[in-house]
């Protein structure tokens, strides 16, 4: 039995692998320069079809020490493993789907004798892996979220549209006789729409952006990235934050315009108050712009 074929074609014949068929394997393979590629994957070929009740425990002993002396004694990368061996032992390994206990002995005899050991090799048993898929798979639990806020911003946006349609039937109705009270009234009317509006955008945001960092792109196939509109260009959650931030300091300054309409004026200090606040929405817009520009610098430089 010279070689590999004939010695697999004597091994496979009765399925089982005894102590002198472990000695026989020893020779052939460590002959003629020691192990290759052929002959590793030939251990994992028996090791991967023979019943473990079948097999003598001596062949473990022979695996373990010829895929290490495989791995770790080559020309190219000795004493290490290198991208190209971790992947084929991942891929070996990976084949039945789980490691076993001889893979288990096989990566712990690297770890220990190997300078490098390559994090794809840090193989998670199926328990592990099963845990980590449910975990992945929680992420659909916030298309419950997607719902909602898509629900409520259709729900805002007709209400806020109700609020216009009514404005303007107040205005048609009153074309010829609106004075000072009425035109506060429908200011009141648009300026209410205007704030529903900018929350029910805030809500698209919102959906938009929690679909596509834990569900899915939203974009078409054949749609380039620099055609998507900037609110749209979320990449992370402190991407998405900015995004309703500047929303939402807009609802609030829509706001502090409708409550400054509705205020009486009788003092010097109410006229004080309202331009501290002119004042202060006025720095929140500036700091706001200087932050989207410096952004906008950071993300060029990169």
């Amino acid at each position: 039995m010279d070689t590999l074929n004939e010695l697999k074609k004597f091994i496979f014949s009765d399925g089982e692998i005894s102590e002198d068929d472990v000695k026989q394997l020893r020779k052939a393979i460590f002959a003629n320069g020691g192990i290759n590629r052929e002959k590793a994957e030939f251990l994992f070929e028996i090791k991967d079809s023979v019943s473990r009740k079948k097999m003598h425990k001596d062949l473990e002993n022979l695996f373990v020490e010829a895929i290490t002396s495989f791995l770790l004694e080559d020309d190219e990368s000795p004493g290490e493993i290198d991208d190209g061996e971790a992947k084929w032992l991942r891929a070996k390994i990976q084949y039945k789907g789980a490691a076993d206990n001889i893979d288990k002995k096989l990566l712990a005899a690297l770890q220990k004798k190997s300078i490098n050991f390559p994090e794809m090799l840090n193989y998670k048993n199926k328990y592990v892996r099963a845990f980590e898929a449910l975990l992945f798979s929680l992420r659909f639990v916030t298309f419950f979220a997607v719902l909602g806020s898509m629900f409520a911003s259709i729900a805002l946006f007709i209400t806020s549209s109700m609020q216009v349609f009514e404005g303007l039937k107040f205005f048609v109705e009153n074309f010829n006789t609106v004075d000072s009270k009425g035109l506060e009234h429908l200011v009141a009317l648009f300026v209410a729409s205007v704030d529903g509006y900018l929350f029910a955008t805030v809500l698209i945001i919102f959906s938009m952006g929690i679909y596509e960092l834990f569900i899915n792109k939203i974009d078409p196939v054949n749609r380039k990235l620099d055609s998507r509109p900037t609110w749209l260009q979320i990449n992370s959650i402190d991407d998405l934050k900015s995004s309703l931030g500047k929303v939402i300091l807009m609802i609030l300054i829509v706001g502090f315009f409708e409550h400054s309409l509705n205020i009486h004026y009788e003092t010097v200090s109410d006229l004080l108050f309202l331009g501290i606040g002119i004042l202060l929405v006025s720095a929140a817009l500036y700091l706001t712009h200087i932050g989207g520009n410096h952004k906008h610098k950071e993300e060029k430089n990169h």
